[in-house]
Formats: structure tokens, C-alpha cells, sequence
């Protein structure tokens, strides 16, 4: 048996803590190391997770020879600096989404992943679900037509808690950022399997956001996107609201129904597709297992690809990020959000 990845975390929040989970039953990886930027904080995950080396310093977890792969679960505007440090340490990377604050930093971001022969994947784990993979099998195979809508929607209702950083301008916050993302990239992935791509790159962005004045950033944002052959896209996200987080595309014979697009196979279910094509009383519903948790699925295509050093579609491929960073570009400048470090 092949020898097991070596994890290291940088950040101890929610979504490191359901990484340190995944990892526990994954084959191909363990977790060896966790690094905070105080030593209290790091000693408490250490503790929560049985782990040896609790780092102080995001730096100190990085001088860890042993570590191979880090994951990287910091704020927004962290991103970039702290993966272009793990590249120039050797380094493997998978990095929270959305990858970086904007597309001008992630093509810094990649270019010093590449220089230093490293892996690296945003971390959309409903990606690496084969739920997502037999969606976009069923689209390419035309099962509901030629596809002319798809509506794709995540939302939750934190309240105006503006010490989290999904509230913070100077962090890259907003809901754009932090699930409108996920919108984007589905969209993108659904209308490049329509037209026999991997994704395909809106031809026109249009958004509308309420922003916070006490936040100043979005707390509730609709996009449209068009892309070629008219194919259009409503993406709707929110913090302050609770809108039916599925997935919805209606096509020239048909519609599909993803009822749970974002994070399938969580609760131990296989995923689900429902299709109702035109002329069909009753709905085909399609049941999509997996073999594995979806964030220990995640981690096993980081170390199933670390020598090819990026993952296949339907994971995010570097490209495909590129092109995500630019449609949340374009849909922050529609609705005139930029950061504080963009200024």
C-alpha cells in the first residue's frame, strides 16, 4: 500500500475542523499537524484531533519537513500569501475557496504553484462528488435537450454578526465571495457540458447586490450570465436570507432537479438527480453513491493527483479557477463591491 499524505492545516475554524474529520477514515492521508496564529488556539484543535504538532505561527507548520500537503482554510485575503509560502516550501496545496480575492491573484497564485512543481486545487468539494460528474454526463448526453436555463441558488441567514468575517470588507468577505461562488462555478460547469466543453466562460455578467453599510460588503446578490447559444444562468446567494439552496436546469425537452447540488452525500446519502423529461408523467430519479465522505473524496483526489499536480474536471483544474475568479470580478464590479486591498 502506498504510503499516506502527510496533512498540515493552516486555520483551526469551522471548515478545518471538517477536514480534520475527513481525513480520519481517508486511505490515501493523515493528519499530522495543525498551525494558528496563537498557540492556545492550535493546542485546542491538537487536543479536539489527537494531533502531536500544534504550531503557534502559520510559518512554523510550513518548516515542518514532514508535512507534504497543506490545507489552506484562512480568510480570503490570506490565500494567495500563504499558498505562494507552502509552494516555496515543497509544499502541496489545497486551497479554500474562493481561491484568492481576485483573478489577478490567482495567476499569481498559480504561477508560484507552478514554478515550484507543486499540487493545487480550490477546494469546491461538491466537485469531487460523482454526483457532479453524472450531472454533467446527463447534460452532455442531451438527456433534457438543448439547455437554455439554469438557475443555481445557496444562501444562509447568519444574522449581522460583523465580527465574522464573511462580513468584512477588509477580508474579501460577502456573499459573493463565500457561496456565490459555488453558483458561479456550477453555472460554468453545466453550460460547458452543454456545449462540449469542460466549462464554459459567460459572454455577459449582469448583478444587482444589496450591500451592508455597516459591513460594506454584499449580504444578498443575484447575477445573470449569458453564455454562448443564449444558454442563461440566474445565480442567487445571500448571509441575510434563506432562499432554497438547489440547482435547476430547464432544457428544450425537459428539466433537471439537484436537490442537494453543494454538498452531496453529507449526511451519508448517495446524491440525487431527478429528471422530468417532457411527455413523461413521472420523473426519473437517478441515485448517485459514492464510496467515500465528500470532504475525505476531496482529499483523496489531492493525493491521487499530486503528480500531474493539479486535479481533472470536474475538480477545479487551475483554468477553471481562472475563469471563476473572473465571473466574481465581473459580478462584484456590477454591483460596485471592491475591497480594501484593491484600492
Amino acid at each position: 500500500m502506498q504510503e499516506k499524505l502527510k496533512w498540515g492545516i493552516l486555520g483551526t475554524g469551522n471548515i478545518a475542523k471538517v477536514l480534520a474529520r475527513a481525513l480520519v477514515p481517508s486511505t490515501t492521508g493523515e493528519l499530522i499537524a495543525v498551525g494558528s496564529r496563537t498557540q492556545e488556539s492550535a493546542d485546542k484543535f491538537a487536543g479536539e484531533f489527537s494531533l502531536s504538532r500544534a504550531y503557534g505561527s502559520y510559518e512554523a507548520l510550513l518548516e515542518d519537513t514532514e508535512v507534504q500537503a497543506v490545507y489552506i482554510s484562512l480568510p480570503n485575503h490570506l490565500h494567495l500569501e500563504w499558498a505562494t509560502r507552502c509552494a516555496e516550501r515543497g509544499k502541496h496545496i489545497l486551497c479554500e475557496k474562493p481561491l484568492t480575492t481576485n483573478r489577478t491573484e490567482a495567476e499569481a497564485m498559480i504561477e508560484a504553484v507552478r514554478q515550484h512543481d507543486a499540487f493545487m486545487m480550490e477546494a469546491f468539494m461538491y466537485r469531487c462528488h460523482p454526483q457532479t460528474a453524472r450531472l454533467a454526463e446527463l447534460i452532455r448526453n442531451q438527456e433534457i435537450g438543448e439547455v437554455r436555463v439554469i438557475q443555481a441558488h445557496f444562501s444562509y441567514n447568519m444574522g449581522l454578526k460583523l465580527d465574522n468575517i464573511r462580513l468584512q470588507n477588509e477580508a474579501a468577505g460577502g456573499a459573493i465571495m463565500d457561496v456565490g461562488c459555488y453558483t458561479a462555478s456550477m453555472a460554468r460547469l453545466v453550460a460547458g457540458a452543454a456545449l462540449g466543453q469542460e466549462v464554459a466562460e459567460p459572454e455577459e455578467v449582469k448583478g444587482v447586490a444589496h450591500i451592508g453599510p455597516e459591513s460594506r460588503v454584499d449580504e444578498w446578490a443575484t447575477a445573470v450570465l449569458r453564455f454562448p447559444n443564449d444558454i442563461l444562468a440566474n445565480l442567487t446567494c445571500g448571509s441575510q436570507v434563506s432562499v432554497d439552496s438547489t440547482l435547476r436546469i430547464w432544457g428544450s425537452k425537459g428539466h433537471i432537479l439537484v436537490p442537494n447540488p453543494w454538498f452531496p452525500g453529507n449526511d451519508g446519502s448517495p446524491g440525487k438527480i431527478i429528471i422530468q423529461r417532457s411527455g413523461q408523467e413521472q420523473p426519473e430519479e437517478i441515485s448517485v453513491p459514492a464510496d467515500a465522505p465528500l470532504y475525505t473524496l476531496e482529499a483523496d483526489i489531492v493525493a491521487q493527483h499530486l503528480a500531474q499536480h493539479q486535479a481533472p474536471s470536474p475538480c477545479m483544474t487551475w483554468n477553471d479557477s481562472l475563469g471563476n475568479m473572473q465571473t466574481l470580478d465581473r459580478w462584484r464590479e456590477q454591483v460596485g463591491l471592491v475591497f480594501d486591498r484593491e484600492r
